[in-house]
């Protein structure tokens, strides 16, 4: 995720095009970001990755075939289904008792973990939950007892990292059949057994040497694993890839920007990266992805036109990875304005009428609704938090989202039964100023300082049977994993703070909220086992809350259910 950002909001749409096209803009703005992420040692180790198992995983392999004995008890994959829309069908835990929630179990993650980005999954009676250093874990969900743990051996000497600052993050696992699937920083797919997590083979997506990293969780559909890479920052030139799940062999690739000398990359470096999981409707067989803004990010004189296809929804043949048609939410993006947060697929009623629709919550501040056939909106494009903008000077201006959001990388959450997109946002202002200066440790060409004025979060509901927002509510401290719905009415979401809240998914009251110690850089997941509704939790933060010093960072996981042990804080030894 580069932190620099850009608001000028053409918002284009060509179905099939190649070329820019004549983007219609409604406001400019400008901004960039200087800002230096202090983490614990990158380092290089070689050799073969390695798994340990508990006595229990040796006496007994989890099953890899694991029937279901109740509709959506399971988390199997990133957004809950493939829609990626973050709802559970669950309703033990609901309106009326969610005040009675406390703990099942709890597990830290490492005493070298600093972060945690990780968003769990939940198969049969696993629940699979990675590190910041893509080590992959497996806990018994009901128990918490460690069935088997893999540690690959990851160079995190060669890129630079999340925002171009050395940070290393990992969101979580992709699961098929008896297979997982983990990115590691150093640009390697690998495949894992699910039962006792030796690696199966490894491939690598992209030359670590670019400056390219992988943070995202990979996607699986009909034997094929999607991937991205990140570094717009760094001038990393964007794709999205498909492997073999059988192999590990590429089956295809398609570059969200021109290669180097060609297009509009004549002068510029690239950029367009893909950070967060593509989404697959399973109707129609696309893929849908969002990409980043261009590099050089502020300066845009090395890159004129629209930049096409960064700061860009994109939908793409899942088999063939030809692009059907664009949306491109911020052109010529100078603020580092990226479609970060993951694609959301939901049937919408458009004036009486049943649409296929996808949605995306931008960093711009801005929330996209378009038709999922055509990429077309569907309702004007909504802001969600305080936004001004203005065009950027050496002197410098004030533009609101700042270069950090908006909507951050964490997932927009949908419910089939309010009609309602919930999505929680980062509000921080920046001052930005214009240097001109391009090359160096970072492409920004400018610098961009948070104002004094407090960071706060907030969590909105937009309708999508009208296209207004229902209901918005601000918090004390940033919201920047993402939410999760439920049947059981209820929206769950944590902020940078520790706060885990659940609000009235109808009327955004805020029903019950607790703290767990360390900040959220992730947004809970809800199973059931035996009859029993659990909410997992991988908190600890990102590295946003360890520079601006939101709350606590560490890697642990806290499941929660009915009746559970009473909530206290954790506390990190020397907090």
């Amino acid at each position: 995720m580069s932190w620099l950002i850009t608001f000028a909001a053409p918002t284009t749409s060509r179905r099939g095009a190649r070329g820019p096209g004549r983007p219609r803009r409604w406001r400019q703005v400008v901004i960039a970001v200087a800002m230096l992420v202090l983490v614990g040692a990158a380092f290089a180790i070689s050799g073969p990755g390695h798994s340990t198992q508990g006595p229990s995983a040796r006496r007994s392999p989890p099953r890899v075939s694991d029937p279901l004995a109740e509709a959506g008890a399971q988390w199997p994959v990133f957004g809950g289904t493939m829609d990626n829309t973050r709802f559970s069908a669950l309703d033990q835990v609901n309106a009326s008792n969610a005040r009675r929630l406390g703990v099942a179990w709890s597990k830290d993650l490492g005493p070298y973990q600093t972060l945690d980005e990780s968003f769990p999954l939940m198969i049969g009676r696993t629940l699979y939950v990675t590190t910041s250093t893509d080590e992959v874990m497996a806990f018994d969900a009901v128990t918490g007892k460690q069935l088997w743990r893999y540690a690959p051996q990851v160079d995190f000497s060669l890129s630079r990292g999340v925002g171009g600052y050395g940070v290393t993050v990992n969101r979580g696992v992709a699961v098929s059949g008896s297979r997982i699937f983990v990115l590691t920083f150093d640009d390697h797919l690998q495949s894992l057994s699910r039962a006792t997590g030796e690696r199966l083979w490894s491939a690598q997506v992209v030359s670590p040497h670019t400056g390219a990293y992988e943070t995202m969780a990979p996607t699986v559909w009909h034997g094929l694993v999607f991937v991205g890479s990140s570094g717009s920052e760094d001038g990393v030139r964007g794709s999205v890839a498909a492997y073999d799940a059988n192999t590990g062999k590429q089956v295809w690739r398609f570059w969200t920007v021109p290669a180097a000398g060609h297009g509009w990359v004549k002068r510029g470096q690239g950029g367009g990266t893909v950070y967060m999981p593509p989404t697959v409707d399973a109707r129609t067989g696309l893929l849908y992805v969002g990409t980043s803004s261009p590099s050089p990010t502020i300066v845009g004189t090395r890159r004129p036109g629209a930049d096409l296809y960064s700061s860009s929804i994109l939908a793409l043949d899942a088999r063939a990875g030809r692009l059907v048609w664009y949306h491109q939410e911020v052109a010529h993006d100078l603020w580092d304005y990226d479609a970060e947060s993951p694609v959301v697929v939901f049937d919408a009623r458009v004036r009486g009428h049943t649409v296929r629709a996808v949605a995306e919550a931008g960093k711009s501040g801005y929330l996209f609704v378009l038709d999922a056939r055509t990429g077309k909106d569907l309702f004007p494009p909504r802001p969600f938090v305080k936004e001004h903008h203005t065009p950027p000077t050496r002197k410098g201006v004030l533009e609101c989202p700042g270069s950090l959001g908006g909507a951050q990388y964490g997932p927009d959450a949908y419910s089939p039964q309010s009609h309602d997109l919930y999505v929680v946002a980062l509000n921080m202002c920046m001052t930005l100023k214009v240097t001109g200066t391009v090359g160096g440790y970072k492409e920004f060409g400018g610098t961009a300082v948070p104002q004094g004025v407090r960071q706060t979060g907030s969590i909105s509901a937009f309708d999508t049977d009208t296209g207004r927002f229902r209901w918005h509510y601000e918090v004390p401290w940033p919201m920047i994993g993402g939410a999760t719905a439920t049947a059981g009415g209820l929206v769950l979401a944590g902020d940078t703070h520790g706060l885990l809240y659940a609000f009235d998914a109808h009327t955004g009251k805020v029903l019950w909220k607790a703290n767990l110690g360390l900040a959220f850089g992730s947004a809970p997941i809800v199973y059931q086992v035996h009859g029993t509704e659990y909410i997992a939790a991988a908190i600890g933060g990102s590295p946003l809350s360890a520079n601006f010093k939101w709350g606590n960072v560490g890697a642990r996981v806290v499941v929660l259910k009915l009746g559970g042990e009473p909530i206290r804080p954790y506390q990190p030894p020397g907090a």
